[in-house]
């Protein structure tokens, strides 16, 4: 058995949501210096550059990377044979970000009920998805998406028996409508098949995997690709300003679904990707 400590957790999750909330990934960079250098227009090219810049300034002053510090999205896969000693997983987590937060002094956005509540203060709670796997593995990835580029989350249902073309349409419609508000160029997840609710699951859980990483089935790699390229087509451009680079990465997870039903999710994350994943 594995024996992992409350205040290990609670550590790892709070140092990383620092480090994500204020540096921006060297992949992350490399890909907007690639947009800087293909972006044809202008306005575009003088935009990634001041995203560019930020980063810089952000990392430099200790400040955040956006001035929405985001709703933290939780996904952990634990193993049957790992315990947690001196409290559980979720309150570890929570006490993470908790101290993320009020360290170093981000923006709390949390409400306690979207009718009644007010802030809760220390950006708790986050969403939670758990997945259990393996014997004496632990693992967290963590994902912190502000809410604009949220706010522009699709649900859709397809006909039965609809093709990879019918989805491409979809995401474009959706994107072509909504893009522009998610402070692009966006990374794009999307999730096919399960129920609905499954189907948003999905999407969410395939936008959390690291950027530069594809779907390991080469079909859908290439569904990744082509679909990158067509959203790129549509012209909405870093920040909505116009251009080539509407759309860094797209990922698609998929899964069984009834035969008489088509879901599908589509959700974004804004040009600051702040993902990380922690293993023991």
């Amino acid at each position: 058995m594995k024996k992992i400590t409350f205040e290990e957790i609670a550590e790892r999750v709070e140092q990383a949501l620092i480090e994500i909330n204020i540096v921006a990934s060297e992949v992350l960079r490399q890909k907007m210096l690639q947009v800087l250098t293909n972006e044809g227009e202008k306005v575009a090219q003088e935009m990634v550059s001041q995203i560019l810049e930020n980063y810089v300034v952000a990392e430099e002053n200790r400040l955040p990377l956006c001035q929405d510090t985001g709703m933290v999205q939780v996904e952990v896969k634990i193993g049957q044979a790992v315990k947690i000693e001196g409290g559980s997983l979720k309150e570890a987590i929570a006490e993470g970000i908790r101290r993320a937060y009020q360290k170093a002094y981000f923006r709390k956005s949390i409400i306690a009920d979207p009718f009644f509540g007010v802030n809760t203060r220390d950006n708790t709670p986050p969403v939670y998805f758990f997945d259990f796997e393996g014997e004496e593995e632990l693992e967290i990835n963590l994902l912190v998406k502000g809410g604009g580029c949220d706010n522009i989350s699709s649900l859709g249902v397809l006909n039965p028996g609809s093709s990879v073309e019918d989805l491409e349409r979809f995401v474009l419609r959706e994107l072509d409508r909504k893009a522009a508000q998610a402070c692009p160029p966006l990374v794009v997840g999307i999730g096919v098949g399960g129920n609905a609710a499954y189907a948003m699951y999905l999407a969410s859980r395939a936008l959390s995997r690291p950027l530069g990483s594809k779907n390991p089935d080469p079909r859908y790699a290439q569904v990744e690709e082509r679909m990158k390229e067509k959203i790129n087509l549509l012209g909405i451009g870093p920040q909505g300003v116009g251009g080539k680079n509407t759309c860094l990465e797209v990922r698609i997870e998929v899964y069984p679904c009834h035969i008489a039903s088509f879901p599908v999710g589509l959700v974004a994350s804004c040009h600051v990707f702040r993902q990380k994943t922690l293993r023991w």
